[in-house]
């Protein structure tokens, strides 16, 4: 059965002063009959809920067990009931609401805004549905997406402050900064005491390098989210000044009532706070409960890891990508040029090169766009023939628009998705004038440095040191192909340890591979305006700095499999 309205099937004749069949508790005069009217849609056809005592009474078993689960911290486990909940009663909003919560509680982000975008369908007054729906698509970079919701959040939300709140936000999602900060801080005139503007303003401020104002918001705000102690951690360095506050929020890690989501958060910032403050032990301990929470939720696959990589290899290996050249000869257009893709692992430097290509006059930073991850998604690529030539080029086309709306003069326009890894083979054939920079950095710091990360997106790999390792050989898999395949002259590696030690050079040799004309601005990144929105926005208003190499040397006691990807010792004399 389809779960929509038309599914005539399951029917009944439902009155204006009945309660409302779409799970809302509203009569069904408040409810659904105007929207029903709208569409030409009659009462008749409302879908029926499950009337079945066995299918009742395997929802009510399904919901106490996924409860459970969530309250335990362990949202992967609920995952599955959910979506069985949602299978067997398809027209209750809230089935689908609980689904989409429970993946954005796992960082599964796509599947979680795909559950409470449904929920909304079927109930566009469900404000739970659409808080959940912002919270799964801001990480993304689908805020246009997004907007929508934050739009009716700030007219239908219940309390008033909350809806100037959510106006702020939209403000915010349009570009529209300086008009959303005056926003939160009139709301802080009203509510002197509201933590969630607090921390809303302490994220804005953390964006625009307002770092000191920020700290200040995330500090107020950590009493009531304790998961903006993380935030604070990240926007600044802590120092003996900040004991008391390490030393609550300590505590408070180890309360028992405290919901599993806040105690990671607070974990990962402790572990930051105490690395800031060189007790290394003490920073690994609190690293280490963390990551160990966070893989209750999530873990590797390991095979379909490696199976989707061989996969990949296969299917965009130099004789297809050439026939397929040939087969499909596409003329350039105006704007083929105009990518520029920044590969690389997480925490591998490419927020410092998006930082160093943006600061030049004719580069905007478009961030990391979710586009060839959601548009590959939606194909079955099983080989390259005709069909995907046509569908290519309609992305290409599609991909133009995105970035020009971007960087309506720009001559360049980055993109620095991590999901663009895997799609370097459909990238080059879609754009054959793009350029691709892969940054590298050596193996250990990368990999410890995702350790120490609390990723709002699914990192499955992050969470373990074997599956990190696992991780980072199937990456470098993948990177020695497309090393093989890519044209040379579209195609250039940084090493991040050579971009530090001479960032004259290495920043000339990236504006001359962009093929645009030398700026001095390009030396200095730190001055670069734009919003940063990923991990490293604080590092990315820094002077370049050397204290990131080797940083792997402070934990050494503690790296357990991690030590596989230490550098192969120096010979001796």
């Amino acid at each position: 059965m389809s779960g929509t309205r038309a599914a005539a099937s399951a029917t009944k004749k439902v009155g204006r002063n009945d309660l409302c069949p779409c799970g809302s508790g509203k009569k069904y005069k408040h409810c659904c009959q105007g929207k029903d009217a709208q569409a030409g849609v009659s009462p008749a056809v409302a879908p029926r809920r499950p009337t079945s005592p066995a299918v009742r009474q395997r929802l009510q078993a399904l919901h106490l067990t996924a409860r459970n689960y969530c309250g335990a911290g362990r949202w992967a486990e609920a995952i599955p009931l959910f979506d069985e909940i949602a299978r067997l009663d398809p027209t209750r909003p809230q089935a689908h609401c609980d689904l989409g919560i429970a993946c954005l509680r796992c960082g599964r982000l796509p599947e979680a805004a795909a559950s409470l975008q449904r929920a909304v369908e079927l109930r566009p007054d469900f404000d739970m549905a659409l808080r959940g729906l912002v919270e799964a698509l801001v990480p993304q970079g689908r805020e246009s997406e997004a907007l929508p919701a934050c739009r009716r959040l700030s007219q239908t939300a219940d309390d008033p402050l909350e809806r100037k709140q959510y106006s702020a936000r939209a403000l915010a999602m349009e570009g529209r900064l300086e008009e959303a900060e005056k926003e939160l801080l009139s709301l802080l005139v009203l509510a002197p005491n509201r933590a969630e503007t607090r921390l809303l303003l302490g994220q804005l401020l953390s964006s625009r390098g307002k770092f000191e104002e920020a700290a200040r918001h995330l500090a107020e705000a950590t009493e009531a989210f304790p998961s903006a102690f993380q935030q604070l951690t990240m926007v600044k360095r802590m120092s003996e000044a900040d004991r008391p506050l390490v030393d609550r929020m300590r505590d408070l890690a180890e309360r028992p009532d405290l919901d599993a989501e806040s105690r990671i958060a607070v974990r990962f910032g402790l572990g930051k706070a105490f690395d800031d403050l060189g007790d290394y032990a003490e920073a690994m301990r609190h690293y280490d409960a963390g990551n160990e929470l966070r893989a209750k939720s999530e873990r590797l696959d390991r095979a379909g890891l490696a199976a989707q990589i061989d996969s990949t290899i296969a299917l965009f290996s130099a004789e297809a990508l050439e026939r397929a050249a040939k087969s499909f000869p596409r003329p350039e257009c105006p704007g083929d040029d105009m990518p520029v893709f920044i590969a690389g692992m997480v925490r591998s430097g490419t927020t410092l090169i998006e930082q160093i290509l943006s600061s030049h006059p004719a580069v905007v930073a478009g961030g990391e766009l979710s586009f060839w991850h959601n548009r590959v998604s939606a194909w079955r690529i099983l080989t390259i023939g005709p069909l995907e030539a046509l569908m290519l080029s309609k992305a290409a086309e599609d991909y133009r628009a995105v970035l020009r709306k971007i960087g309506p003069e720009a001559l360049r326009v980055t993109d620095k998705a991590p999901a663009n890894l895997e799609l370097l083979g459909v990238i080059g054939l879609a754009f054959r004038g793009a350029r691709i920079i892969h940054c590298r950095r050596r193996p250990i710091d990368t990999c410890l440095s995702i350790y120490f990360t609390n990723f709002l997106e699914r990192h499955d790999y992050a969470w373990n040191r074997g599956d990190l390792v696992f991780f980072y050989r199937q990456y470098e898999r993948l990177m020695d192909h497309w090393r093989r395949v890519l044209p040379s002259d579209r195609f250039i590696e940084v090493e991040y340890e050579a971009l530090i030690a001479n960032p004259e050079a290495e920043t000339r040799r990236l504006i001359a591979f962009c093929g645009l004309d030398w700026d001095d601005a390009c030396l200095a990144p730190e001055r670069n305006p734009r919003v940063v929105k990923t991990q490293s926005m604080w590092q990315a208003r820094q002077p370049v700095y050397k204290t990131s190499v080797e940083r792997w040397r402070r934990y050494e006691p503690w790296l357990g499999e991690l030590r596989e990807l230490l550098p192969a010792p120096e010979p001796g004399p």
